[in-house]
């Protein structure tokens, strides 16, 4: 695909269009050249390197000048294109055509070859911008971060009380399985069970001993990407985590201008060791077909990808999430985490994909786990008006409440004690969010009064605790997935 994908600027148009003449179809010329020697995959891609993968289309129905592949290559053999000088001496290889009728994963195969080609081609056309080397030394490497981690964990190794001792029998199991082999695995584990640092220590441990390029972690929601890639960046360094979210961008303000450049480049092509993204980008991408989205993907294949909260992919969506992830771990030396104390059950929808998929679960006796983290009792206190329940929370030092809508947070704030009180809805700008969820833990931290009402953007895995919540009554799945947060129910 290198080799031919600009064949068609070989021509006297194209000479013409670097001096501001009009647009020249340049990639259909490399899509023939690749079809000649029997290359449909590199072609699709090929065709595509600029203006996206098209639609293949019908190679006997489709007409010249057709948007779809199939259209164009027509209209190129038809002479519909610049002539242009393919007299260049060069072996084409011939690369190896998957044996499979498994039409989506071959469409997986063309966007990992389209990706292969794209990002080369913004590489190299970076350096030649720039008249430099790309720097191929910006991260640390696996085996650094993994001991980055180890001597970071060195001091838990002696707890002072059982629940430590807990999270420690949790986090020895995820490291000393880190050297099974690739596959697809579960992490079932209660919160506060430390699932967070234990699965990072497992796939660190398992990209080391497989030769695997870098992490993935995968959250449904901003609130616990910023969390957990603050607890990655002070165990492993900044400049090893990239988080690629819509509440991150970059800017040379307070930055050195090739650190800007560096991140803005591991945006759209994950290069970095360690990458904290949204679900709803990395399954998007899976299914692009624009540059600017698959430019990333063969950075997955080799990876280990954390989907932490799974139990929150989206049901409408889930068969071809599911697709998703068992062709990466079936085709391309993936290895998948689903990590969450809420298990879904989703064995039968893999089988379905894979056949020969095996699901292990990395955490034994989850079950008693769940038992011996228990650490809260429930009461149901019944319908309360906007007042009494106000009356209820004022009683109360500090106490967080959870409620189903803005408008039912927003009432019931409105009537709290003004001393310590405070207000979360996913309407406040990131940065605000974090800056009030600080005050909040420092003031529980320093036993000063602190009474949050907050919709339910909280209970995503939010590292914090009250001694006293209330939670308005919702839905059976909502109602599950809080009671299994707080460790009550399996």
């Amino acid at each position: 695909m290198g080799l031919t994908h600009d064949i068609g600027k070989c021509s006297a148009a194209f000479q013409k269009r670097l001096h501001g003449g009009p647009k020249v179809d340049h990639a259909t010329a490399g899509a023939i050249e690749c079809a000649k020697i029997n290359c449909g995959f590199d072609a699709c891609a090929v065709i595509g390197h600029h203006s996206g993968l098209p639609d293949y289309g019908n190679a006997v129905t489709d007409q010249p000048g057709d948007s779809t592949f199939c259209g164009r290559i027509k209209k190129g053999l038809a002479g519909g294109i610049p002539p242009y000088d393919c007299n260049i001496k060069f072996a084409v290889p011939v690369p190896p055509v998957p044996d499979s009728e498994d039409f989506l994963y071959l469409s997986f195969w063309t966007r990992m070859l389209y990706s292969c080609l794209v990002d080369a081609d913004y590489l190299d056309t970076e350096r030649f911008m720039e008249n430099a080397v790309l720097k191929e030394d910006a991260y640390d490497s696996l085996s650094v971060l993994l001991e980055r981690l180890e001597a970071y964990v060195e001091p838990w190794w002696t707890p002072t009380n059982d629940l430590n001792r807990k999270r420690c029998r949790i986090l020895r199991e995820c490291m000393d399985k880190g050297s099974l082999k690739k596959g697809l695995y579960t992490l079932t584990v209660p919160t506060g069970g430390g699932k967070t640092v234990a699965s990072l220590a497992f796939a660190l441990k398992h990209a080391v001993a497989h030769g695997m390029k870098r992490i993935i972690y995968v959250i449904p929601y901003t609130s616990i990407i910023e969390q957990n890639a603050a607890v990655f960046k002070k165990i492993l360094g900044e400049k090893n985590v990239l988080e690629h979210h819509s509440n991150m961008s970059f800017n040379g303000d307070s930055e050195k201008p090739d650190t800007v450049s560096q991140r803005v480049r591991a945006t759209e092509n994950w290069d970095a060791p360690v990458i904290v993204t949204t679900a709803v980008q990395f399954f998007e991408s899976m299914y692009a077909n624009r540059s600017s989205k698959c430019r990333k993907l063969h950075n997955i294949a080799n990876s280990v990808i954390i989907f932490d909260e799974a139990q929150m992919i989206p049901t409408e969506h889930l068969k071809p999430c599911v697709a998703a992830i068992s062709n990466l771990v079936s085709h391309f030396e993936a290895t998948a985490v689903l990590c969450t104390a809420t298990q879904p059950a989703l064995a039968d929808l893999f089988r379905k994909f894979s056949p020969d998929l095996e699901i292990n679960e990395l955490c034994s006796q989850t079950r008693d786990l769940f038992d011996r983290f228990r650490r809260v009792v429930f009461n149901k206190i019944g319908k309360q008006s906007t007042q009494a329940l106000s009356d209820l929370l004022g009683t109360s030092r500090q106490v967080l409440c959870i409620v189903n809508s803005r408008k039912a947070a927003q009432e019931i704030f409105s009537v709290l004690p003004e001393e310590g009180r405070f207000h979360l809805s996913t309407l406040m700008y990131p940065a605000h969010r974090q800056q009030v969820l600080a005050d909040i833990k420092k003031r529980l931290n320093e036993g000063l009064s602190c009474r949050v009402v907050s919709t339910s953007l909280i209970e995503a895995g939010v590292d914090i605790d009250f001694p006293a919540v209330y939670r308005e009554m919702a839905g059976l799945d909502s109602i599950l997935q809080y009671l299994i947060d707080q460790n009550w129910v399996t």
